[in-house]
């Protein structure tokens, strides 16, 4: 099964679920109940339930996104999709801030935590920070590993929210919730808008897109878990908090699960809140880590923030970089220790970032309403509305300290925003060594090439199989790594795309201007005419060149199409049994593969330079001991094209093109590339 490139899908269900349920489960219950009963009293329960109400319609609509477009980044995803780039670039940029406060938070639960139950004279910064340091270092190694002891720590906590839940029950006193609501209904709202970061768990499903088996099944399932799993509990332990004490005593706590469960259950109750809250907040804080992490790694993919938090690691594919920024910042703000600016920030970011998430749906289906949708919303537009408003009515509502605090990251962000190329024309007339600079980076992180694939027959498939393989060769040598979006006409076999590959998979003819219209095809680096039939090719390459696509590649076999189509400007390649190879050779080294004409399947081509004192420096072709299968197809030197004989001699800075099967073509390349001793030790 082939895979986008980048990220490995290895989290089925149960380990999505326990993403949502690993970020939802943290402040929900551990720390805002003592905020929200100094705020509203009993009335408290009324506001967690009309929220988890309000927030199914935002859970509905990211059902239908994650299933239709999964791919890394979650909601800000999604809007790159549909809406233009600043837009898409602040949504992006609003879910960084709520998932990086959000995890700050987390960080000083648990630190309040071992400061009050294990030792008093601890620095809460000191426990935050050492608390960063080690899930960093978890999240580093993968999300799966990750999630391993994520949900462990899950798993317990449940047990302890659910146990404490069911005997708290029995001994709830009606007298301690009268009056209901002791300050009037007028701080209802605003204790809405403060705890809507308890529900933004599912959020983090999405985000993990690109890692999770089988996402058009398994996103709006784990989604829809998660929210009902997080609405039942909620309400449960709200109920028996209000109803175990007086409102007033639960409000002078900082901990106030663990204050209940020693209230109802004594010493062991006490325990067993103490480990619930370190499973939860530890649990939290990975997830929401890693989450706050692929937020910036995607926002860098696509070029609104610096490109060097793109980059995967090379052994682990985890976003390192961008993982390393987000411990630092959280680490930063972890230190205040204040739960209730973080909390409030936190929904801050949420809320804006989820109503325009919400709007992207309608977007969506007026854009593109050819991809496929394997999970449809009911009740449209009447679901993504109602969730617009219910997240944009509360940010009025929120803190001032957290509207101040928001807005200045939002300012930081858009500085950042403005700084790079493609977003600000005159970022050439910056100083030449800055100039330069930039361009050194861009040329060492490899970019993403986001690659439309028109026919997802035997030909397209193919093509997708060769761009999605990933193993240590083209590692090293790709020049890019390939984002893959399809148009197939036929329903049957786009289903088994969607089932294969997890990408983008637009259903209707490619041949017409409203569907290639669907896919942006400003977005697009690169458009494949690969249907069984020259004749749609050769449209399909028309229409794509015509519609703004610079590189336009179709398969075709019969000469007249292939003068037609490359008069125009179209690359065209012919060879019936070397098609995906020719297509990867030429999107990787398109200054060499248009010299060449494949006649098998399985070769592949590159080129390298000769490193100055080289072991092959004026030795003559024949007598370098190359692979037999491997063959020098051409030598250019100093930009000039010299044909290849035995009796050629290589020179120091020639670039060697190869031609042959990846290993032969791989052993080949060490030879050429090796060098002297006397070279090596200077």
């Amino acid at each position: 099964m082939a895979e986008q490139a980048g990220f490995e899908r290895n989290v089925g269900l149960f380990m999505a679920v326990m993403i949502g349920i690993g970020a939802m489960m943290g402040p929900g219950v551990f720390a805002l109940p003592s905020e929200v009963a100094g705020s509203v009293g009993p009335l408290g329960i009324i506001a967690y339930l009309l929220m988890g109400g309000l927030t199914l319609f935002t859970a509905l609509s990211y059902s239908e996104l994650g299933a239709a477009i999964p791919i890394a980044g979650g909601g800000y995803s999604f809007v790159s999709r549909t809406l233009p780039d600043p837009v898409a670039f602040l949504t992006g940029w609003f879910f960084w801030i709520g998932n990086t406060l959000a995890c700050s938070l987390y960080a000083v639960i648990f630190a309040l935590t071992i400061e009050n139950y294990f030792f008093s004279e601890l620095s809460v910064v000191l426990v935050v920070v050492a608390t960063t340091v080690v899930f960093t270092a978890s999240n580093y190694r993968g999300q799966a590993e990750a999630l391993q002891v994520i949900t462990v720590m899950n798993i317990v906590e449940l047990i302890i929210l659910i146990g404490v839940g069911v005997l708290g029950v029995l001994q709830v006193e009606p007298a301690n919730l009268e009056p209901f609501a002791p300050m009037g209904l007028g701080p209802l709202l605003p204790t809405m808008a403060f705890i809507y970061i308890s529900y933004v768990g599912f959020d983090l499903i999405t985000v993990a897109a690109e890692e999770i088996i089988e996402p058009a099944k398994n996103i709006p399932r784990a989604i829809l878990i998660t929210l009902g799993v997080g609405v039942g509990i909620y309400i449960l332990l709200l109920y028996v908090m209000m109803g175990a004490v007086n409102y007033t005593e639960l409000a002078q706590t900082g901990t106030p699960f663990i204050f209940i469960a020693d209230v109802l259950f004594g010493t062991w109750g006490r325990w067993a809140g103490v480990l619930a809250t370190i499973m939860a907040s530890l649990s939290a804080f990975s997830v929401t880590l890693g989450a706050s992490a692929r937020v910036l790694f995607a926002l860098g993919r696509d070029g609104y923030v610096p490109d060097v938090l793109a980059r995967l690691h090379p052994t682990h594919n985890t976003p390192h970089i961008a993982l390393f920024v987000c411990a630092g910042i959280v680490a930063l703000l972890g230190a205040s220790g204040i739960v209730r600016l973080l909390a409030s920030a936190s929904s801050f970011g949420y809320l804006i970032a989820i109503g325009v998430v919400n709007y992207a749906v309608i977007a969506l289906h007026q854009k593109m309403p050819a991809l496929r949708r394997p999970f449809k919303i009911a009740l449209y537009p009447t679901v993504p509305i109602l969730g617009m408003i219910a997240c944009w009515f509360f940010v009025p509502l929120l803190e001032v300290q957290s509207l101040l605090l928001g807005s200045g990251l939002t300012a930081v962000g858009g500085a950042l925003y403005l700084i790079q190329p493609s977003n600000r024309p005159d970022f050439s007339g910056l100083p030449a060594a800055i100039h330069r600079l930039n361009l050194l980076v861009q040329a060492y992180w490899r970019p993403d090439m986001n690659v439309l694939i028109i026919g997802g027959g035997n030909q397209g498939s193919n093509i997708a199989d060769r761009l999605l393989k990933q193993d240590e060769f083209r590692m090293v040598f790709r020049s890019s790594e390939y984002q893959i979006t399809f148009i197939e006409q036929d329903e049957a076999r786009c289903e088994e795309l969607e089932h294969r590959y997890n990408v983008p998979i637009f259903q209707g003819d490619g041949t017409k201007q409203e569907i290639l219209e669907q896919v942006e095809p400003r977005k697009m680096d690169v458009a494949i005419a690969a249907t069984n039939s020259d004749e749609r090719n050769a449209i399909v390459a028309l229409q794509a060149r015509r519609m703004g696509i610079d590189r336009v590649i179709a398969i075709a076999r019969d000469p007249d199409y292939v003068s037609l189509m490359e008069d125009s400007g179209i690359t065209c390649i012919s060879a019936p049994y070397a098609t995906s190879a020719m297509v990867e050779n030429y999107l990787d080294r398109p200054e060499v593969a248009d010299l060449f004409e494949i006649e098998s399947g399985v070769a592949s081509l590159i080129d390298l330079e000769v490193p100055d004192g080289g072991t092959v420096i004026e030795r003559k072709i024949q007598d370098i001991d190359i692979p037999e299968q491997c063959v020098v197809a051409a030598i250019i030197r100093e930009d000039k094209f010299v044909v290849p004989r035995g009796q050629t001699e290589v020179c120091g800075g020639d670039h060697i093109v190869l031609v042959g099967p990846s290993d032969a073509v791989q052993t080949a390349h060490d030879i050429f590339s090796a060098q002297t001793e006397t070279e090596l030790s200077t």
